[in-house]
Order: structure tokens, then C-alpha cells, then sequence
């Protein structure tokens, strides 16, 4: 049977990892002089050996003859390991076991001592995937396990990992593998596996991996089924990418502002079945070397292009301002972030190159929209009119009676203020106190105000005007006036405003006639029309009375709408509600 090349050439020894000495170091140590813990967290990316030495560390402390604390892969206990029969190492995934039973179930199992190895080791894959209740099941365990249990947990998410389980485990951090050291593994399985391998081509398989080595053989696996020959174009048509030259022809279109050519070399890419969100990924690679390289360009060694690649890079750099490199790699970050939420993906990669090519930036795209706004749509705010109060002629007979009340009040205060500070150094004068906003026109003086006393008030006869004008007290039970012959315009749209929101919004528009003592209400808002009916239509009528004063039975008829003609535009429209916010439209 056929085995994958990642899993041919996993490390069986400590030795054997390449790019983690620091972590393998400690561990051999550790094996060497017994102080092995009981509890291990293992975090890093994916292939970065996190399973792999975790499965050496198995056979390790379980080993009959360790050789300087590496497993000799000799005795029972190391070959019963390796081919998967000892019952006393359990592997648990836990993506698929993440429920407070399986760790119960696994905390039931430890209290029973090993059948054949010396340790029970348990190791739990994906750790971060434990569920909370599992979590806390785990903790005690985990703390103080039998002498014959050691875990050790493995993720690529350290910080889905409570700090409760991170606090009870020796925690090991694995980086990602250098190039070199994984192009060097790539160049030793290849010559095992009969498989001719360019050094270029090795080197961007190393870059496509990013920094795992179980991806870098699994590419280099692929590539070999294709052909035995491995070129850098083997690997790119195998992995999907987009060629050196398409990216360089790419860097210079944008350069030269050629959104067409752009869009032509996209679509031929997505004809060859290139992945849209690997040719962003690449090509915000490769202005990442841009930006390194004007930033830094005798570092050459940060790039993470090939050394054939760097005069590309540099004829590149000189075309570009950093700024435009910036704005690019952010509007490329910003497709990326999307790209993978759509099925459109070529539509989201051409407007990304669209906005390349033209300047497009985010950041100023606000202030640009309003420089191009049309003359006629821009406009400005009308200062608040200035509060006048009402002069006492026009005031009604209840806010005069009020007002007699606070100057009487007034000068009993100002009475008791004088009586009180007569010995003082104070002036015996009461002075008013300052008004609050000084603004507004002071309030007409005690002197200009007709006094009235409340109980003559009371008494005196009502004009019928004054009973027209004054507001209806329907909670009181007062009686309304009788309802005139008419109803002007203007005092429709004066009783729509006293009615609350929502009758207001429904009779917007509205024109009445009184006809037959009978209020009809002509209006084409079919909420208005088909919503008051039957018992609605008698609060209707209330509110609609209380509204105007006196009581009225209301009709409500539906005004017909021409149909190829809107009864009011939207511009119209606009310009309407413009104007009750208090905002002024300047045509030019």
C-alpha cells in the first residue's frame, strides 16, 4: 500500500525534527535525568512537529534502552508504538471528543495502572476544541494525575485554551520551520523517492508551505504524481499559483494604471483554473517584498522571493511610491478578508484590481465624494430663530392669571429677602437674579401687564372668540364648541399637528370640507383609508375632535392617484423633509 509521503518521513527521534532544537534539547534532558512532568502543552501552526514529538515523547519515557534520550525504536515498547498496538498510549482528537463525557470517561481511565509500558500516556490533539464543562472536568486531573499518567495537549490556538489549563502544564511553543531546514528535507525524500528536484523549485515549495513541513512534502507528494521532474512551474500549475511573470506583468499594469490588462490576465488565469484567492495572496506577497525591499534594500535576506526574483522586485520598487505600495497591500488585505465569503470571487478580484489601478483608496474616498457632490446637492444649516415672547395683549386669560401669580410670588420673596439681610452688608434693594440665557429678550415688566384678579377671572363673561380659541379640556369633561359651517386650510393643518405622531403621518397631505355637520377627510394614503374603519374610526373621530376643539363626526374618503403620474416626486419629497428639519437646499 502506497504511503503519503508526510507520513513516510515523519520523525521518529528527537534528532530527526528539524527547526524546534530548543524544544527537543529540553525534552531529551528531561528523559535523560527522570524529571519527564506529568502535564505538556504543545501550541504552534500546523506541521510544525507539535504530534510528532509528542509521539516521540511516548516512546521515550516508555522506552526499554533510551539512547541519550531519544527512543532506541528497537525494543517491544518502541515497536509496539510505532505500529499502533499499545493499548497505553491513547490518541484523542479533540474536534470530534470535545464533550464533558469523553473527558469523564478518560478521567475514569486513568486510575488504572498501564497493561505493558511503564506510562499511560494520553494525548489530546486540538485541545482548544474541549468544550468548558470539559475543560473544568479535565482540571483536577490534569493537576495532580497518578503517578503512571502523563497528558500532553497539542494546539494551534493557544488562546481558546483556558488559563486554568495553561497554568498546570509545561508549555512548549513550536515556530515555524525555517526554508532551508525544510528544503533540505524536501531534497532528502526526493532523492529516496527517486524524484528529481530543482533547488528553485524546492525553495518555493518551502514558501508555499508556510512554515509546515507536513504541507511542504504533501506538495512536493502532488507534484511528483504530475511529473518526476519537479520544476517551479510543476509547482505552481500543481498548487494553483500564478507564475513569476504574471505577477511582474501584474506589479507593472498596476503601475501604469492599465485596469484593462489587469482584468485580461485575471481572466486568463481563472480560464487555467487558478485559485482567485491564492493569485491576491501571491501578489500581496510579492508587494510585501516591494515594501520591504524600498524600506530596506540591503536586507535582502527578509524578502520572501527567490533570488532569481530580486531584480524583478527592485525594477518594481522603482515604480511604486510607498504610499501607493501601502494602498494596495490594504485594499489586497481587504479582498482577502472577503474574498472567501462570496461565490463571486472573480467579480471581488476585479474590482480589487480596478481599485489599484485607478488610485482608489478608502481612506479618502469620503472626502472625494464630497468634492464631486453636485452644487444642488449640498447644504446648509439655517441658524434657530431667536425665542420672542409673547407680548400680554395676545396672551390667553389662563397664562395671564399665571403670570399675576409668579409677580405676586415674586415680590413676597423679594419682601422676605430685604426683611432678612437688613442688617447685613447686603443692599436692602432686591436685585433679580441674572437670567440664564442671555439671549433672549428679557420678559415684559409687572407694569405692562394687565392685573386680574383669578376670582374675576373666573366670573367674567367668555367672548366667542376666546371660547373658539381656547384649547378643549375633553378629561375634564367640558363641553367643546359647536363645529363651524367651514374648516380653512390652514386650520386643517394646524389640528394635524396636534395629533400624535402617527395620525399625523397618516393624514399628511390630507385636505377636509365640513358637509352635513360631517368632517370629510380627503386623503390617497391607503393606511389612512383601509386601517380606520368600524371602532378605529370612532377613536379617529375623538382625536380628531379633540384636535380641532369641538366635536365632529369624521368621514374618511379615498382621493384617486393618476396612474402614470406620482402624487408627489421624490425629489419633492425630499426637499420636504429637508425643510421640517430645518435644513436649507441652495440650487446653484
Amino acid at each position: 500500500m502506497y504511503l503519503a509521503l508526510y507520513r513516510k518521513y515523519r520523525p521518529r527521534t528527537f534528532d530527526d525534527v528539524i527547526s524546534q532544537e530548543p524544544i527537543t534539547i529540553t525534552l531529551k534532558n528531561q528523559i535523560k535525568n527522570g524529571s519527564a512532568g506529568h502535564a505538556y502543552l504543545f501550541t504552534g501552526s500546523r506541521g510544525t512537529g507539535k504530534t510528532t514529538c509528542a509521539k516521540i515523547f511516548a516512546m521515550a519515557v516508555n522506552c526499554l534502552d533510551p539512547k541519550d534520550g531519544n527512543p532506541c525504536l528497537e525494543c517491544e515498547r518502541c515497536r509496539e508504538i510505532l505500529d499502533g498496538s499499545a493499548t497505553d498510549i491513547v490518541e484523542m482528537d479533540a474536534a470530534s471528543n470535545n464533550g464533558v463525557d469523553d473527558v469523564r470517561q478518560l478521567r475514569d481511565e486513568v486510575l488504572y495502572t498501564p497493561v505493558s509500558c511503564k506510562y499511560r500516556v494520553y494525548i489530546i490533539d486540538e485541545v482548544h476544541m474541549l468544550s468548558g464543562a470539559a475543560f473544568n472536568a479535565l482540571l483536577k486531573t490534569l493537576e495532580e494525575p497518578p503517578a503512571h499518567v502523563k497528558f500532553i495537549l497539542a494546539t494551534t490556538e493557544l488562546q481558546k485554551v483556558p488559563a486554568t489549563i495553561v497554568s498546570r502544564c509545561q508549555r512548549f511553543e513550536f515556530r515555524r520551520i525555517d526554508p532551508a531546514d525544510s528544503s533540505k528535507r524536501l531534497f532528502f525524500a526526493a532523492e529516496n523517492e527517486g524524484i528529481t528536484l530543482d533547488s528553485d523549485a524546492a525553495d518555493l515549495i518551502s514558501r508555499l508551505s508556510d512554515g509546515g513541513m507536513r504541507d511542504a512534502l504533501s506538495i512536493l507528494d502532488r507534484c511528483a504524481s504530475a511529473d518526476k521532474h519537479v520544476t517551479s512551474e510543476v509547482v505552481r500549475k500543481c498548487a494553483g499559483v500564478a507564475e513569476t511573470s504574471h505577477l511582474a506583468a501584474f506589479s507593472d499594469m498596476i503601475a501604469e494604471h492599465d485596469a484593462a490588462g489587469c482584468i485580461r490576465l485575471l481572466s486568463e488565469l481563472y480560464k487555467n483554473s487558478k485559485d482567485m484567492s491564492l493569485v491576491i495572496d501571491e501578489l500581496s506577497e510579492r508587494f510585501r517584498d516591494i515594501m520591504i525591499y524600498k524600506t530596506a534594500p540591503n536586507d535582502l535576506d527578509l524578502l520572501s522571493a527567490l533570488p532569481s526574483e530580486y531584480d524583478s522586485i527592485k525594477v518594481s520598487a522603482e515604480k511604486f511610491t510607498m504610499g501607493d505600495i501601502l494602498r494596495c497591500l490594504n485594499l489586497m488585505r481587504e479582498c482577502a478578508d472577503n474574498i472567501g465569503k462570496t461565490r463571486s470571487r472573480k467579480i471581488l478580484a476585479e474590482i480589487c484590481f480596478v481599485k489599484m489601478c485607478s488610485g482608489y483608496s478608502a481612506e479618502t474616498s469620503t472626502a472625494a465624494h464630497a468634492v464631486r457632490m453636485k452644487p444642488e446637492m449640498r447644504v446648509t444649516q439655517i441658524p434657530k430663530e431667536e425665542f420672542v415672547p409673547t407680548p400680554p395683549e395676545k396672551m390667553s386669560r389662563e397664562n395671564l392669571i399665571n403670570l399675576n401669580k409668579m409677580r405676586a410670588l415674586g415680590e413676597e420673596t423679594a419682601k422676605l429677602v430685604n426683611e432678612e439681610s437688613a442688617d447685613t452688608a447686603v443692599s436692602p434693594d432686591f436685585e433679580e437674579p441674572p437670567e440664564i440665557l442671555p439671549e433672549t429678550p428679557t420678559a415684559p415688566s409687572a407694569d405692562d401687564i394687565p392685573p386680574i384678579e383669578e376670582s374675576a377671572a373666573a366670573e367674567t363673561d367668555k367672548s366667542p372668540e376666546t371660547e373658539k380659541k381656547e384649547e378643549p379640556t375633553a378629561e375634564k369633561g367640558e363641553n367643546k364648541a359647536a363645529f363651524p359651517e367651514t374648516i380653512s386650510e390652514e386650520d386643517w393643518k394646524n389640528a394635524i399637528h396636534k395629533c400624535d405622531f402617527m395620525t399625523m403621518t397618516m393624514l399628511e397631505g390630507s385636505a377636509a370640507e365640513i358637509s352635513d355637520g360631517m368632517l370629510i377627510i380627503h386623503s390617497s394614503n391607503n393606511m389612512l383609508v383601509n386601517n380606520v374603519k368600524d371602532e378605529e374610526l370612532t377613536a379617529f373621530s375623538k382625536e380628531i375632535s379633540d384636535a380641532l376643539g369641538y366635536n365632529i363626526n369624521v368621514k374618511i374618503v379615498r382621493e384617486s392617484v393618476p396612474e402614470n403620474e406620482d402624487e408627489v416626486s421624490k425629489i419633492a419629497k425630499l426637499l420636504k423633509k429637508a425643510k421640517q428639519l430645518g435644513v436649507e437646499i441652495k440650487q446653484e
